[in-house]
């Protein structure tokens, strides 16, 4: 029972970070882009809203950490 409880947890942490992604101008078009996936999918509307603000966090940390990792290996 704990299992589920900690993957429960889990799923509510991500849903949560991802949905903090989502302000401002990418918000209003991740918003906008969940409804009608959410139609035609048999994910939810807050699932999509989740993903597409993970999206959004991952391609930034890929912008930031990528010249670091650059710069480390040519010094």
């Amino acid at each position: 029972m704990s299992e589920s409880n900690g993957s429960t947890r889990t799923t509510r942490a991500l849903t949560a970070l991802g949905e903090a992604q989502l302000t401002g101008i990418r918000g209003r078009a991740g918003r906008a882009v969940a409804r009608p996936l959410a139609e035609r999918t048999r994910w939810s509307e807050e699932q999509i809203q989740a993903a597409i603000g993970l999206a959004i966090m991952l391609y930034g940390l890929y912008r930031l950490l990528r010249p670091a990792f650059r710069a480390m290996r040519e010094a």
